[in-house]
């Protein structure tokens, strides 16, 4: 189980470490030796229909890349699997599940700070930890800095807003929002700092209502200490170490005109002359970026969502990507209905998690359909706890009307 999510949480498939698909080696024999296939029904046919819909027709015939289909089909099912039949109805399982997730998460965080203060030792401990190459530093258990991203955001986004939802003290939900900012600070990932505030902000409005102002209040001055003391660091520190947070990289990219402003601007050229989607042309990205200035060396818009309607186009690609979202959606919107409920403080955090995740898409090519780890986990995990809580709620109902038979008895 250890080691099953461990793999998930990296993308860790096939490397140095493991020769075998990382699915097949960990979570298949969770399930055949400790799972419940005959108890537990199968739960996520139509997801599962929907993702092999969308992986077939963006990667193996829009991209014509049968590798990417196979092995991200092959991510989701499996997720979906050690749900369905390793956890079932075991709530035992699913809390060690999301306790060893964000262990993870958090560990990877460290190493992350890390890398900044040893970076020649830690890179060493990282490729070790991947079981292959290290491309970008200073990172966290990542080959790149941007798949860390996706991390640093589920992270932050989950252990910020779940300790709003718990009884803290204030100073301690203070002290939490601080360690979020300084992690995303150094974690120099301008997407991750977008999906937290975004989701942090939502969460404010729906849970403080007319505190909203006072308690964003707070935060705002918390943030203008925290970036005036890192400002006046940097101006004291040597120029090799500014270089090292997340202001510093928005400046030299600015520098060698990589803005994700252009990239996408010039996508939605390319969408504009192909307004049904690349696979109704018969075109590939490359083909029709082949004499484009800004998009050399098969780079792409860094935009997840825009690149899978620029293939599918407009029609079919939002009917799947409405139908894999719509049950996410509907549990996310009834558990913003129900914010206040103490028992939904883990459902609340995993769906803000998935929020800050799904945002940091918005600027990168990794995503859910991508079987990014921590938005597949993120994604069957929020299913899962809906159903456990409908169990459970019947359950209940159920032992109740029995009981008021016995007493009328």
């Amino acid at each position: 189980m250890l080691l099953y999510l461990y793999t998930l949480t990296f993308d860790l498939f096939l490397n140095q470490n493991i020769r075998i698909p990382s699915p097949l080696l960990f979570c298949y024999p969770l399930i055949l030796f400790f799972g419940n296939i005959k108890a537990n029904r199968f739960l996520y046919g139509k997801e599962f229909l929907w993702f092999f819909a969308a992986c077939f027709i963006y990667y193996l015939i829009g991209q014509e890349d049968i590798k990417s289909f196979a092995v991200n089909l092959f991510i989701v099912i499996s997720c979906g699997l050690y749900f369905n039949f390793f956890i079932g109805t075991n709530r035992i399982r699913f809390n060690s599940s999301i306790l060893l997730f964000i262990t993870f998460l958090f560990l990877s965080a460290i190493i992350m700070m890390l890398n900044h203060m040893y970076p020649a030792q830690i890179d060493l401990l990282r490729s070790k930890l991947i079981g292959s190459p290290i491309a970008q530093s200073p990172s966290g258990i990542a080959s790149a800095i941007f798949i860390f991203g996706y991390q640093l955001a589920a992270f932050t986004s989950f252990v910020f807003i779940y300790s709003l939802k718990l009884r803290w003290n204030v100073f301690f939900k203070i002290v939490v929002f601080s360690i979020c900012l300084a992690l995303i600070y150094f974690g120099m990932q301008r997407s991750v700092i977008v999906g937290f505030l975004l989701s942090s902000l939502l969460f404010f409005i729906f849970y403080y209502k007319s505190r909203f102002v006072f308690v964003l209040g707070i935060g705002a001055i918390i943030t203008v200490i925290l970036t005036t003391f890192i400002s006046y660091r940097d101006l004291t520190s040597t120029k090799s170490a500014k270089y090292d947070n997340i202001f510093a990289k928005t400046e030299r990219n600015a520098e060698k005109g990589q803005e994700r402003g252009n990239l996408v601007s010039e996508n939605l050229k390319i969408y504009a002359k192909y307004p049904f989607g690349l696979i109704f042309y018969g075109k590939t990205w490359s083909q029709v970026t082949r004499r484009s200035l800004v998009y050399q060396n098969g780079l792409t818009s860094h935009n997840a969502y825009l690149m899978f309607l620029t293939y599918l186009g407009p029609f079919l690609g939002l009917i799947i990507l409405l139908s894999i979202y719509k049950r996410i959606i509907r549990i996310f919107k009834n558990a913003i209905l129900q914010i206040k409920d103490p028992e939904k403080t883990l459902l609340i955090g995993l769906c803000f998690a998935f929020l800050s995740v799904s945002l940091n898409a918005l600027f990168h090519n990794e995503w859910l359909i991508g079987a990014s780890g921590p938005a597949i986990f993120l994604y069957f995990s929020i299913l899962h706890l809906d159903r456990l809580d409908k169990t459970d709620t019947i359950s209940t109902r159920v032992n109740k009307v029995i009981e008021m038979q016995d007493i009328s008895y």
